[in-house]
């Protein structure tokens, strides 16, 4: 519970700290300076100086060293629910990713149709495209509770309108289930596979789409 309390408090500080973060050319988790399973940087986070003062790690922010000695008991009033940092819960280092489903000849007839290059097994981008980032229950989850019950079996990631159109096309050959990955928030809930479906999951990375299509000027 304290664990979710801590999350829901942090947003309000992190608001200030995003709008003055450094502009990017795309969030990728591949370089190893993002958290996978959450929001932001993993050199950034707050640290306990103190038994009620945090301060923000890193150097990338404004906001970077800064002490505040009145959040804790600030948010300790609004939700009346006492913080303490020596039950702070410690995040798993490691998470159980259940096998894919995509058997050898999906795979091949993906890699034969878009390039190897953009067709993934990797069990951590599997776990990363299945899941979103907004939910604190599903934040939770991964960092503290248990594994997921379904994951995504590959992630693809198209880059041009014909890839798209081989997508749906094998998609409908082989009775795959196309689940289409933006910002990976999961406002939607759609990353939220049901454990039930024996269908193969295919995670359709938008990221490499960078490119303007149409303006609408009219309804800018």
């Amino acid at each position: 519970m304290l664990e979710v309390v801590l999350a829901v408090a942090v947003l309000a500080v992190a608001a200030a700290i995003v709008r003055q973060a450094t502009d990017d050319e795309c969030y990728d988790l591949s370089d190893g300076e993002r958290h996978p399973h959450k929001w932001g940087y993993t050199d950034t986070r707050f640290e306990f100086d103190g038994p009620k003062t945090v301060r923000v790690t890193g150097s990338r922010y404004p906001l970077a060293g800064f002490t505040m000695p009145h959040f804790i008991p600030f948010v300790e009033e609004m939700l009346q629910v006492p913080i303490d940092p020596d039950e702070i819960a410690v995040e798993k280092e490691s998470h159980e990713v259940p096998p894919s489903r995509a058997d050898e000849s999906l795979v091949a007839a993906w890699q034969d149709a878009l390039g190897a290059e953009r067709v993934s097994l990797d069990d951590d981008e599997r776990l990363i495209h299945s899941h979103g980032q907004l939910s604190v229950d599903e934040v939770y989850r991964l960092l503290y509770g248990d594994a997921l019950e379904r994951v995504v079996d590959l992630v693809i990631y198209p880059e041009n309108e014909d890839h798209v159109r081989a997508i749906v096309r094998l998609a409908s050959e082989h009775n795959v289930c196309l689940v289409p990955y933006g910002g990976g928030t999961n406002v939607s809930g759609a990353l939220a596979l049901p454990a039930d479906d024996d269908r193969v999951f295919a995670s359709v990375d938008m990221r490499r789409m960078n490119r303007i299509v149409d303006l609408d000027e009219d309804n800018l």
